[in-house]
């Protein structure tokens, strides 16, 4: 007689899922190496187009509202007078040249306009930062996930993801002030009956304010990712990292460690002869203003290359979020729970 088929058995995972129900740390740093090789080209050069856009912007908003002719004299001013007074005592007509010089370089804009000035370019660097955030996760989420790495999809997401990180940070922002405001009203409120109570409840809100940035930095750090999928980032990061707040956060905390020690070394190895050079130039001229516009050229070529570093941090979020998201394309545990292998593997 026939013998019945055996009913299926589905093989155990081939790796192992922490308590948590992430993968182990080797899927992260799997993951890390496989960005580094697929997608390591495009990283950088888009984050150095970035933030070469915005060193021309910054370097053309300067030579715009700094009188650079007054600034020069008033440097000039300063090395003559130092030159003949090394030890800065100046007499108060040289005070009040240098003062007049150097009030005038500045005197393109009043006070409330230098103001206005800072906060835009605030706004600036942070659009910068989150659309360069946002085309880094596009790259990395294809290139951990196997995908074909595209530019084009890559430049898409960072302004939509950037400017959704935007608003996310403006609203994290706007909520923390309100909340620093509130406590700090009830502390002077506090301060005008009870000092000593006031003193203790300015020394909790100190560490409370620490304590809840940690707490909210594991629940929402996936959503830096999630935004390039789609909106409502923060609200599908605290779900996804409920029960999962000391596994998120500490495999965040460890590649932050790696990566600052890799950036560390990086930027040793390359500032070292620029430096070398801008020290050289430097101490070949006694021009205060020649070395001001050194020390300028140095800080507008570094910054494109730090800000391109700072890229290394981001990769490190991909695989968190990798095992947090249900998406079909990107995910890296399946609806079971179980490990899955990118076919490039």
């Amino acid at each position: 007689p026939q013998t019945p088929p055996y009913a299926a058995y589905p093989p155990p995972p081939a790796r192992p899922l922490t308590a948590s129900g992430m993968r182990p740390l080797g899927g992260m740093f799997s993951d890390i190496g496989r960005i580094t090789r697929r997608a390591w080209w495009p990283i950088l050069a888009i984050s150095v187009a970035i933030w070469v856009g915005v060193s021309a912007v910054l370097a053309v908003i300067t030579f715009a509202v700094v009188d650079t002719g007054a600034l020069r004299a008033g440097l000039d001013t300063l090395g003559a007078a130092l030159e003949a007074n090394p030890e800065g005592d100046f007499s108060q007509a040289e005070v009040d040249a240098m003062t007049s010089e150097f009030s005038r370089a500045f005197s393109a804009l009043p006070l409330g306009g230098w103001v206005v000035l800072g906060a835009l370019l605030s706004v600036l660097l942070l659009i910068a930062s989150t659309v360069q955030i946002g085309a880094v996760n596009r790259l990395g989420m294809d290139a951990a996930a196997t995908n074909r790495v595209s530019w084009a999809a890559a430049w898409r997401s960072g302004f939509v993801a950037g400017f959704r990180l935007f608003g996310y940070y403006v609203l994290l922002v706007m909520v923390m002030t309100a909340a620093v405001v509130a406590v700090t009203v009830v502390i002077v409120l506090t301060a005008q009956f009870a000092p000593a109570l006031a003193i203790g409840l300015g020394i909790l809100a100190f560490f409370g304010f620490f304590a809840v940035s940690f707490w909210l930095t594991g629940r929402l750090i996936p959503a830096v990712a999630q935004a390039v999928v789609g909106r409502r980032a923060l609200s599908w990061s605290w779900r996804a990292t409920r029960g999962k707040f000391w596994a998120v956060l500490g495999r965040y905390l460890l590649w932050s460690l790696a990566a600052s020690v890799i950036v560390n070394v990086i930027t040793t190895v390359v500032s070292i002869p620029i430096s070398l050079l801008f020290l050289g130039q430097a101490t070949s001229t006694a021009d205060p203003s020649a070395s001001l516009g050194l020390a300028l050229t140095l800080n507008l070529v570094l910054l494109p290359l730090s800000m391109a570093l700072a890229a290394i941090t981001v990769m490190g979020i991909v695989p968190i979020w990798r095992d947090l998201t249900d998406d079909p394309v990107y995910r890296s545990i399946d609806a079971q729970g179980v490990p899955v292998t990118p076919p490039g593997d």
